[in-house]
């Protein structure tokens, strides 16, 4: 199982020689030169042999993330020989539309740096349709609300990365189901955390773009709300082609825990929070070989629910 899907999401990774933020699994790109020039879409590279990726994937020798609010991470340090002074590094985009889909219900988009010290430069972000080219929304990628720094998660591992930086992307609703996008960025966008390198912008309409899948969740709560312990509420499963099946996983059992977490066919989710703080679940979704095709990842904070007032004391009734 794990081997199919290192295999799938690997074989989707593309070698951009000219851009640094995204978000599909495997797609690699690299950083300007100091004239800042931008180079044209056709030098993108695609490969389908993962091991292409290591003569250029390296990681930054510096350890520590920060710059993109309180969500920022430390990470350990890695060598960094083999990676071009002057680049970004390789960068993996999710979704993209190479299979790996945003899943119905989700407002984020992800980018995998191979670096370890890139943070949210100065450039900005654009949300683009692409059946008109009309802009959906424009992000500053300053905004820690927006855009901050997220785990490092399986995906590293998958990509055969050992660690980097994880960016999290928030667009500010959730996109329509069906609907294709595609994204542009600033130069600068992104840079190392000493400021020395910045990233290539992407002006095309093809670098990044992703289709929102007709699968997905929508949940009775929004994703991010506040509850409290002892809360239950459920989401709708939504299993339709080319999704196969849905699992639950990335979660604590002793913080939350669900009625099943296996769904072969549109299905209801429950809920129950046990412990205060953030508890976050994925759900994944397969295609009918077991490949993942997209996931969505829901936090809730949780509280304790507040005492229950008490009662003002009855007033004795006299007969008068």
């Amino acid at each position: 199982m794990k081997k199919k899907i290192a295999a799938a999401l690997l074989c989707t990774a593309l070698i951009l020689q000219t851009t640094a933020c995204g978000s599909q699994p495997g797609q690699t790109q690299q950083a300007p030169e100091s004239t800042g020039q931008q180079e044209t879409p056709e030098e993108n590279t695609e490969t389908e042999n993962a091991a292409t990726q290591n003569d250029t994937d390296v990681p930054n020798a510096d350890g520590a993330q920060a710059g993109a609010g309180d969500s920022a991470q430390n990470t350990p340090a890695a060598d960094d020989t083999g990676l071009a002074a002057d680049s970004i590094g390789p960068v993996s985009f999710t979704p993209n539309e190479n299979g790996y889909y945003m899943v119905y219900g989700s407002n984020t988009l992800h980018a995998y740096f191979k670096r370890h010290n890139v943070i949210p430069g100065t450039g900005k972000l654009t949300v683009r349709k692409t059946a008109d080219d009309s802009v959906v929304e424009e992000i500053d990628l300053n905004d820690t609300d927006k855009c901050t720094i997220g785990e490092q998660d399986s995906t590293f591992h998958l990509l055969g990365w050992d660690g980097g930086t994880h960016l999290i992307i928030r667009l500010q609703d959730v996109p329509a189901a069906g609907e294709a996008y595609y994204i542009n960025l600033e130069e600068g966008a992104f840079t190392s955390q000493d400021g020395t390198i910045r990233s290539k912008p992407i002006t095309d309409n093809t670098t990044w773009r992703y289709g929102v899948a007709a699968f997905g969740v929508i949940p009775s709560r929004p994703n991010g709300s506040d509850v409290f312990v002892g809360d239950t509420f459920s989401a709708d499963i939504l299993v339709r082609p080319p999704a196969a099946m849905a699992r639950v996983e990335n979660y604590d059992e002793n913080r939350v825990r669900f009625n099943e977490k296996e769904f072969v066919q549109d299905g209801k989710l429950e809920i129950k929070i046990y412990q205060i703080g953030d508890d976050p679940f994925t759900v994944t979704f397969f295609d009918e070989e077991e490949n993942p095709i997209g996931s969505i990842t829901l936090t809730y904070t949780a509280s304790m629910p507040p005492e229950p007032e008490e009662e003002a004391p009855r007033k004795s009734v006299t007969d008068l």
